[in-house]
């Protein structure tokens, strides 16, 4: 092989080592932004259910409260008001991202 051709190998792998450095840096940027939507899911969560468990058991019918009841096997309300917090609140994020991600389409 001639220094040429190695030269030449040399700048293809280095170009490959820089997009490999930036596809790496994208993903630790993504996982770290998810990361910080779990946070902030999971504080919010929290006043949505305690506000939510306020209003189910001061205004709720006896019946109704009976069948969420059997719908949790006998855990607390707030367990159940919680979880669906969390997965109302990540639907709503979801829902949101696709519609901007449809809205913001490159037009070809």
């Amino acid at each position: 092989m001639n220094s040429a051709t190695i030269a030449s190998q040399k700048a293809a792998l280095a170009k490959e080592e820089g997009k490999l450095k930036k596809l790496l840096a994208a993903i630790k940027k993504l996982f770290a932004k998810e990361f910080l939507w779990v946070l902030f899911v999971l504080l919010l969560g929290l006043p949505l259910a305690l506000i939510t468990t306020y209003i189910t058991e001061t205004y709720a019918s006896e019946k109704i409260l009976k069948m969420i009841t059997q719908l949790l096997k006998d855990k607390p309300l707030f367990i159940g008001a919680y979880a669906v917090s969390l997965a109302g609140i990540y639907f709503t994020r979801t829902v949101v991202g696709a519609i901007n991600l449809m809205a913001n389409k490159p037009k070809s």
